[in-house]
C-alpha cells in the first residue's frame, strides 16, 4: 500500500473578523481542496468542531463534503470526524447524510468518527460525559447495520426503536464506506485496532514520539477483538502542520509562525478544560486528560502542546525536528520520511493556518503535488525493487 497524503480543513479564521473574512475562509478551502484533487493527494478531510472561535469555525463538515462531492472527481471526501454522540449527532441521522455524500461523490466518502476530548464542545449540548466513549462504541457499531439493514428494529444502551425502519438512501460503497476514529489519547489507539477501524492521529510532535502510539494500534488491529463494520480498514493517519514553498527560508518563516499561532490558540481554548475539577471527579474515560494538564503538559494530550513563545527559535526548533512538515519541497521530502519511519500510512496536512494567504496555500499544494508526492512514490518504488 502507498504512501497517502491527506489535507485537513477546519477554517480557521483569526481575528480581526473583518466583514466577509469568515466566508472566505470557507469559498477559499473548497477551491484549494480542488486544486489538492488535481494535484493527486488522496483524501480531503473536513472537522467538526462547536465553538472554537478562530481555530475552527467548521462546524457542518457534511455541508461542504456535499459541495466537495460535487466539485472534485478523484480526491476521497473524509468526515473527519462526526461526534458520534446522540444528543448532538444520532446514528441514525449520521448514516443518513453519509450514504448522501457517498453517493453525490461516486463512493468516494470516508466515515471518520469521535466524541472529543473536550468537555467545552459538547456539554452545552446537554451530552452526559461520562458515557461518552460507550456511546460513540454503540454508534460505531450501529452505522454499517443502518447502511445495510431492511425494516430495523434495535435495542441497546443508548439507543432503542421498536418501528421497523430502513435508513435511506444507502451508500454506494458495498459494503459499507471504510471507518475511521479520531484519537488524541494512547489508549484510543489501541481500541481502534480493536474495533478494527482507521486511526486518525494528531502527530504536531517529532514523528519518532509516536512510533509507540503506531505499534499500539498495529498489533491491535493485527486481530481485531471486535470489529465494527464487515471489513478492517487497517491504516494510521498522523496530521500535523504542513506548508510548502519554493524558498526554503520563506517556507520557514510563514509555516512556522502560522503553525506556532495554530497550537498556541489551542491551547488557548482548552486550558480551562477541567480546572477546578476534583480529579476523582473527572468522568474516568476524560481522567488521562485531567492528569496531563495537571502535569503542565497543556492541551493536546497526545503531544503535550503547550502555550509557547511567539518567537523564531520556538518554530524553528518545531520544523527541525518534523513536528512541523515545512520547507522547501527537498525538505519537506525528508520530513514525510520521518512520518514514513514512524509506521504511518498517510500524513494529514493542516495547511489553512492563521491568516496564510491563499496564494501562497495553493503554491503549497501545487508543490505538494509536483514535487513532494511523486519523489516519495519514486523512493517507495526503489525500496520495493529487487536488490534495494
Amino acid at each position: 500500500m502507498s504512501f497517502k497524503f491527506d489535507l485537513l480543513f477546519e477554517v480557521e479564521v483569526p481575528r480581526p473578523w473583518t466583514e466577509g473574512k469568515e466566508a472566505a475562509k470557507f469559498h477559499q478551502a473548497i477551491e484549494q481542496a480542488v486544486l489538492a484533487d488535481r494535484m493527486g493527494f488522496d483524501t480531503v478531510w473536513i472537522v467538526e468542531h462547536h465553538f472554537l472561535k478562530e481555530f475552527a469555525h467548521s462546524s457542518a463538515p457534511e455541508v461542504m463534503l456535499g459541495a466537495l462531492a460535487m466539485k472534485t472527481e478523484r480526491i476521497r471526501l473524509g468526515h473527519g470526524v462526526v461526534l458520534m454522540l446522540g444528543e448532538v449527532n444520532h446514528p441514525i441521522r449520521v448514516a443518513e447524510r453519509a450514504a448522501t455524500i457517498d453517493i453525490l461523490s461516486n463512493g468516494r466518502f470516508e466515515m471518520g468518527t469521535g466524541r472529543s476530548s473536550s468537555p467545552y464542545q459538547i456539554e452545552s449540548i446537554a451530552v452526559d460525559l461520562t458515557n461518552t466513549r460507550a456511546m460513540w462504541e454503540e454508534g460505531l457499531h450501529l452505522l454499517p447495520k443502518l447502511w445495510a439493514s431492511q425494516d430495523m428494529t434495535y435495542e441497546g444502551r443508548f439507543y432503542n426503536w421498536s418501528d421497523k425502519i430502513t435508513v435511506l438512501p444507502k451508500p454506494i460503497q458495498q459494503p459499507h464506506p471504510p471507518l475511521w476514529v479520531a484519537s488524541t489519547q494512547p489508549d484510543t489507539c489501541a481500541i481502534a485496532g480493536e474495533h478494527g477501524i482507521g486511526l486518525l492521529c494528531p502527530a504536531i510532535a517529532p514523528p519518532e514520539t509516536f512510533t509507540a502510539h503506531v505499534k499500539n494500534y498495529k498489533d491491535a488491529v493485527a486481530n481485531p477483538r471486535q470489529v465494527a463494520g464487515e471489513f478492517v480498514n487497517d491504516a494510521v493517519g498522523l496530521f500535523t502542520v504542513t506548508f510548502c514553498h519554493d524558498d526554503d527560508d520563506r517556507a520557514r518563516y510563514l509555516g512556522g509562525s502560522a503553525g506556532l499561532w495554530y497550537i498556541n490558540t489551542v491551547a488557548e481554548i482548552y486550558k480551562n478544560d477541567w480546572r477546578g475539577w476534583d480529579l476523582e471527579k473527572v468522568p474516568e474515560e476524560y481522567r488521562y486528560h485531567a492528569e496531563m494538564k495537571r502535569r503542565g503538559r497543556g492541551v493536546n494530550t497526545a503531544t503535550g502542546i503547550e502555550l509557547r513563545n511567539s518567537e523564531e527559535k520556538t518554530w524553528t526548533d518545531l520544523i527541525d525536528s518534523g513536528a512541523f512538515c515545512v520547507g522547501s519541497p527537498e525538505k519537506v521530502i525528508e520530513k514525510v520520511d520521518l512520518y514514513r519511519r514512524a509506521g504511518a500510512d498517510r500524513l494529514v496536512s493542516v495547511m489553512q493556518l492563521a491568516d496564510l494567504k491563499h496564494e501562497d496555500l495553493m503554491r503549497s499544494i501545487e508543490l505538494m503535488g509536483t514535487e513532494v508526492i511523486p519523489a516519495v512514490r519514486a523512493m517507495e518504488r526503489a525500496e520495493a525493487s529487487p536488490g534495494t
